[in-house]
């Protein structure tokens, strides 16, 4: 039976949930990083990624200057910038290479690839729709990378913490 609970209360009960990490290279030619949680795959033909992005994030006006992003899929290795790149504002830092974080190039947007992310995909701004307090970007996937070596994709498990979940 379900019991009704305050909104707050319900909402921990979303973890485990995937976390990813959003890059879009500004103006500047600075690219910034962004964790995210709330991204999906919105189409099959084209393939299509979605990302909600609130309005006071640098993020925000980066991929509405930009048109275009990549969305990477961060690995286990990876928890220390998924926890640094969701709390420091591209505004104030240069966080890819403030942690050194391995990158590589793009090959068909402005930006960078994640080297050590299980995944990464470069999209084309395709749609913005507004939600609340977020705007929803969908961006057509224009190029895809993988990891040569598969491995394990991180989650968030709880607030703050970060794990591979591993089958058993």
């Amino acid at each position: 039976m379900q019991i009704q609970v305050p909104i707050k209360e319900a909402g921990p009960t979303k973890y485990p949930e995937l976390v990813h990490i959003v890059l879009v290279e500004g103006a500047d030619g600075i690219c910034n990083a962004m964790s995210a949680s709330w991204v999906m795959f919105t189409s099959i033909d084209p393939l299509m990624l979605a990302v909600s992005v609130g309005f006071e994030r640098y993020t925000y006006q980066l991929i509405r200057e930009a048109g275009e992003f990549v969305i990477a899929f961060p690995s286990e290795q990876q928890m220390a910038e998924v926890e640094f790149f969701g709390t420091e504002s591209g505004r104030d830092t240069a966080k890819i290479a403030e942690l050194g974080t391995p990158t590589q190039p793009t090959v068909a947007v402005k930006g960078l690839l994640l080297t050590e992310a299980s995944s990464n995909f470069e999209c084309r701004l395709s749609s913005e729709t507004t939600t609340g307090d977020h705007a929803i970007f969908a961006g057509e996937v224009v190029a895809a990378h993988v990891n040569e070596i598969p491995i394990q994709r991180l989650f968030v498990l709880a607030r703050k913490q970060f794990g591979a979940l591993r089958p058993q």
